[in-house]
């Protein structure tokens, strides 16, 4: 019995079927360098997309407490830590190292910003290189006011460039096998948390307390840019000098001396930087002392409930790198819109890779962290005028 010309062409479309699916099947499980340089390549294209998304995306109050949204992406991101190596191909993640999905980093990252202050207000540059000179204008054209017919008189903007080298920072942890087999959720949470949140801080310090030294990854940030202004901290005018080196000396006048020299184009972006330690044991008691326990009234008052505060009618951040102690020629709060006198460059985005090789012997895991990042500050002003980023600073002695 011979089949039908329509059974026969079902039977060789069954067969194409079949041998594309055995194509697809040996093409999903191929593994190498390819494959991992491309999920490299993506996570560096869509990584800004996904910061982007994330951080306009209103929170909840358990995602506020907690590092991951959920259980789920907790334990998503623990089996990235603990999964047996699938891949032995060289990478930039490292040898035998396995890189975090690119929602999963995303997530990593959106925290990062969440943690870092100098990187939530500095303004962000993608870098394309290993440097990279960013035009700043110095001066601005002159207007003339021209009779009908007249020429126009030529004037010139005056440029300086702005350099961002990047440095490579770098963490790594050591965990032991017992711990990831017993708790792969709380492993996630842990090391995903304390990767973003160890970042930020060296950001932080760097940003705010750089002084050029190795201390400091070579960055100079916005305390070392001040007092490089001028060895005489009274000629920086981008500084107030305090009514005395001990913070019970400082008084609210000394504040409202910063608001005055803050520029009118950094007005609208501007806020405090200082510790919480800072702002409760030596601002406060100052602002009650002079209020008498009332509101001040036609500003935003300290006294309401939430996370923000204010002083003189600016918003206060604060950070642990800015002092907690007292000290002389300390800068010990900062007024500033960051993104008119900061940047901070990326030359690779926080990337999360894990091993099972690094500690081999003693059968534990390494997870590092790594980026690349430049931290240039620029709007310290000079001796002349004051830059967007201001300061109070305690006297010499």
């Amino acid at each position: 019995m011979y089949a039908t010309e329509e059974k026969t062409a079902d039977g060789f479309k069954a067969v194409g079927e079949r041998i594309d699916e055995v194509e697809q099947e040996a093409k999903d499980t191929q593994v190498g360098i390819k494959e991992l340089a491309e999920t490299l390549k993506a996570i560096k294209q869509q990584q800004n997309l996904y910061r982007n998304a994330a951080l306009n995306r209103p929170q909840s109050n358990e995602e506020r407490t907690r590092f991951w949204p959920d259980d789920e992406h907790a334990k998503e991101f623990g089996e990235v830590i603990v999964r047996a190596m699938k891949r032995k191909a060289l990478s930039e993640a490292g040898e035998g190292g396995e890189l975090v999905p690119i929602e999963l980093a995303a997530w990593i990252i959106q925290k990062q910003s969440e943690y870092g202050v100098f990187r939530r207000n500095a303004q962000i540059v993608p870098m394309g290189s290993s440097s990279l000179l960013i035009p700043k204008v110095e001066d601005d054209l002159t207007v003339y006011c021209v009779d009908e017919g007249g020429t126009i008189t030529e004037s010139d903007m005056t440029f300086s460039q702005v350099a961002l080298v990047p440095k490579k920072l770098a963490c790594l942890a050591k965990i032991s096998s017992e711990l990831e087999e017993d708790s792969i959720v709380a492993l996630g949470e842990v090391v995903g948390q304390s990767i973003a949140r160890s970042m930020a801080h060296a950001e932080d310090l760097c940003g705010f307390l750089g002084d050029g030294t190795s201390t400091y990854f070579a960055f100079k940030g916005i305390v070392g840019a001040l007092l490089a202004v001028d060895p005489v901290i009274a000629n920086i005018k981008s500084l107030v000098v305090g009514s005395g080196n001990a913070y019970s000396e400082l008084t609210l006048a000394d504040f409202r001396k910063v608001c005055g020299i803050l520029p009118e184009s950094a007005e609208a972006g501007a806020r405090w930087f200082m510790s919480k330690s800072f702002f409760f044991n030596v601002v406060l008691p100052l602002l009650w002392a002079e209020s008498a326990g009332q509101p001040v009234l036609g500003t935003p008052t300290y006294f309401e409930q939430g996370p923000t505060k204010f002083l003189l009618g600016y918003p206060v951040e604060f950070t642990p790198a800015m002092p907690k102690v007292e000290d002389d020629s300390q800068i010990c709060a900062l007024l500033a819109d960051l993104r008119l006198g900061a940047f901070l460059g990326e030359r690779r985005s926080l990337e999360i890779a894990r091993s099972e090789h690094v500690f081999f012997q003693s059968a534990q895991i390494a997870v590092r962290g790594l980026q690349r990042i430049a931290i240039n500050v620029y709007g310290v002003g000079n001796t002349t005028d004051a830059g967007p980023i201001c300061g109070l600073i305690t006297a010499a002695s």
